[in-house]
């Protein structure tokens, strides 16, 4: 079933992907099992969670999820072209093979004919006259040697191109049947998780309006805040852009889906409190808390039928030998019986119960309609004889009207209750190793049936191992694996766990350190597009809008350059963490910052640089003088500190101007006294900062638009007369 991701909630470690797929009616039959494939091979397959949503009245009236399984699954295979018959492949090799055999004799005949030559004339007797020598048998040889060869050379030429033809035939059918034998070999990276969801329905099962909802957590995703401020400074208003920088590896692209962060750890454990009751008045009885069951008793009787059948089957087989031999007759095989008796135990295997019964009858019936006419057969060929004993350890034939019930009496069920360990010994083998069986009681999607030829294992649960289970369903899709499957779905986890170890970017925070005892989540506002690349992808999440208040703040002891401070209102209601913050100003690119985090509701503050508009000037006098004639005489430093604003900005600028005197140490003898300041100043420690200073003063004051205010202190630093300031007696340049 086809389905997309629809939504994802981003923790600061991973995240939980919502995928939904509509449920529709095929070929005018309702689904009974959806498998939605294409699924991470990371996810974590017990935080798998399916429900399923429909609109209006159809939730009282539709489909229900009842079970769910996770496996593998590999994409739907290509079609192949049809592999070549074997004899195909063996006559277009027999094809090269003749062809070869056909070019070494045209070669063998062309040597021969190379070999060819004339005799030549004999030597004459002395006295004699030369033997003659017929000119025209010498030519008509000459000339069947160059035909022959030139013919042997022509058909060589021929037999070569038919044999390179049959050569690269050969190889395409040879490429033809090595690739219809690794079509359905599933490679490492063609691997996927799929969930196989079974659904029940009630009433009219009208999936109108039904979609299914799938939910599942997968590692290798991690986030961090960034934002984007817009300051409009006519309307003293600003935008907030709350933006996110992304990572994930999580092995499926986020394509259109709607998001959700949250600082919370996903997999923390969390236990609700039990509140005890109060009761006034009489005692009652405490009631039973749920806790373990033991299973039911005589399980081992429900087998008996089955065992039966398997022993009759075998002895029909020996029967049925001993039929043919004696009275050559030929009887029906029981093949068929055989083979039912195979698909009884892959019924078994398949935990499909609801048929076990109904076939296990109608094999019993072929069995006895089987031995039936051979019986008779027997009986003519053959004086009568007694039926030949049932194998060692088989039951005896009940009659017909027994079969098929699978029910012992009460003394069977007494003694498989009598087998049965009690109670506490199976406790204490449970405690023997406490964290295995708290994992096999917990485990019910991996829990299986034994098989029925299991004696051990028949009529109990037991935990399946996980390769096995995806194993299973990848043979039931008829496709070869040749690779460990547990290591290929290590690797991935192991991919997307690494994503999180990733060096974070510049500015960028860990957000869970920066909640701190509390966890907070941010809904994004639209749809956003996130890869699966490890790489950090920005993306927007929601936006508000904030009044603000600029203030302007000068230190000119040190510059005498005026700085803009934006404080702006947290419009969230939740905090805004630590990270980068860029500033714009009227449309205009001023700065990159960062922010600490910002409480709910909670004030910030912005440095948007220099003010090139306010203009600020400091100038400082000083002089010495020696005050009093007695013994004991003090000289007086006196320092004079004149701070003019200068504002040519259209609008008034609350400006803060600070300043710092000097403190003389404990145990010293100096003395430092403000003679008179203009206009009132107040104390500054610098606390906001967490850097707390001494003799530190500030005034707010605010300067009209094209005004000019002047500031203003004197103070004095009082010494002995015979003592002189460490770096000198003027204190102000």
């Amino acid at each position: 079933m086809n389905s997309k991701i629809d939504k994802v909630k981003l923790y600061a470690a991973g995240a939980t992907v919502t995928r939904v797929a509509e449920l529709a009616v095929t070929d005018g039959k309702l689904p009974e099992k959806v498998e939605i494939n294409g699924l991470p091979l990371a996810l974590d397959d017990g935080s798998v969670r399916v429900r399923v949503e429909a609109e209006g009245d159809n939730g009282s009236n539709g489909a229900i999820a009842t079970d769910i399984r996770i496996g593998l699954s590999v994409p739907e295979r290509q079609e192949t072209t049809k592999p070549p018959l074997e004899e195909e492949l063996r006559g277009a090799k027999a094809e090269v093979e003749r062809l070869q055999d056909t070019m070494d004799i045209i070669e063998y005949e062309k040597m021969a004919l190379d070999a060819l030559r004339v005799a030549d004339r004999p030597k004459a007797e002395a006295g004699k006259p030369p033997t003659p020598s017929p000119l025209g048998m010498r030519l008509a040889i000459a000339n069947f040697k160059d035909e022959q060869i030139g013919s042997r050379i022509k058909e060589k030429r021929e037999t070569e191109k038919k044999f390179q033809e049959a050569v690269e035939r050969w190889r395409e059918l040879e490429q033809q049947q090595a690739k219809a034998s690794s079509a359905n070999e599933v490679k490492k990276h063609e691997l996927k998780k799929t969930a196989i969801v079974t659904l029940s329905y009630s009433g009219s099962g009208e999936t109108a309006g039904q979609r299914l909802v799938l939910e599942y957590f997968v590692p290798g995703a991690r986030w961090t805040p960034t934002y984007v401020c817009r300051l409009d400074s006519k309307n003293n208003s600003a935008d907030i852009a709350v933006r996110a920088l992304i990572s994930q590896r999580t092995g499926e692209d986020w394509s259109g889906v709607r998001l959700e962060l949250s600082t919370a750890r996903p997999t923390n454990w969390c236990e609700l409190p039990e509140l005890p009751e109060l009761r006034l008045g009489r005692a009652r009885p405490q009631p039973r808390q749920p806790g373990w069951r033991l299973p039911p008793v005589g399980a081992e009787v429900l087998f008996e039928d089955f065992d039966r059948q398997k022993q009759q089957a075998r002895a029909g087989v020996k029967f049925q030998e001993a039929i043919e031999e004696l009275t050559e007759v030929e009887v029906p095989r029981l093949s068929p019986i055989l083979r039912g008796y195979s698909d009884l135990e892959a019924l078994l295997e398949t935990e499909e119960e609801e048929d076990n019964l109904d076939l296990g009858l109608e094999l019993e019936e072929e069995l006895e309609d089987f031995l039936a006419p051979a019986a008779a057969a027997l009986e003519m060929k053959t004086p009568p004889r007694p039926p030949a004993p049932p194998p060692p350890g088989a039951p005896p034939l009940p009659p017909r009207s027994l079969r098929g019930r699978g029910a012992g009496d009460g003394q069977e069920v007494r003694r498989a209750r009598k087998k049965r360990p009690t109670p506490e010994v199976q406790l204490g083998a449970m405690m023997a190793k406490p964290e295995e069986a708290a994992l096999d009681l917990l485990a019910y999607g991996l829990m299986r049936a034994g098989s029925p030829d299991n004696e051990q294992k028949r009529g109990k649960l037991t935990v399946a191992s996980q390769e096995e289970i995806y194993l299973q369903i990848l043979r039931r899709r008829r496709v070869e694996v040749k690779f460990e499957v547990m290591s290929a779905v290590g690797e991935a986890q192991a991919t997307a766990a690494n994503c999180v170890n990733l060096p974070l970017p510049p500015g960028g925070t860990n957000v869970r350190q920066e909640a701190g005892s509390f966890d907070y989540a941010y809904i994004g506002t639209g749809r956003i597009d996130v890869p699966s690349d490890g790489e950090f992808h920005s993306v927007a999440l929601l936006r508000n809008s904030t009044d603000v208040e600029v203030r302007y703040i000068v230190l000119p002891r040190i510059d005498t350059n005026v700085f803009r401070i934006a404080q702006l209102l947290n419009p969230l209601e939740a905090p805004l963490l630590a990270g980068a913050v860029d500033v714009y100003v009227d449309g205009e690119y001023i700065l990159s910052t960062n922010i600490e985090t910002v409480p709910p509701r909670g004030k910030m503050e912005l440095g948007l640089g220099v003010e090139q508009a306010i203009k600020v000037a400091r100038n400082t006098t000083f002089s010495e003088v020696r005050s009093g004639e007695t013994l004991v005489a003090f000289n007086e430093l006196q320092h004079q500190i004149k701070i003019d604003i200068a504002n040519r900005m259209p609008r008034p600028a609350p400006i803060e101007v600070r300043e710092r005197l000097p403190v003389p140490q404990e145990g010293e003898k100096v003395d430092v006294a403000v003679r008179r300041v203009s206009p009132e100043w107040e104390n500054y420690e610098q606390e906001e900062r967490n850097s707390p200073i001494k003799g530190g003063y500030r005034w707010q004051v605010e300067v009209a638009p094209g005004e000019t205010k002047t500031l203003s202190v004197d103070y004095t630093v009082k010494t002995f007369v015979d003592s002189e300031l460490i770096g000198g007696n003027r204190r102000e340049d």
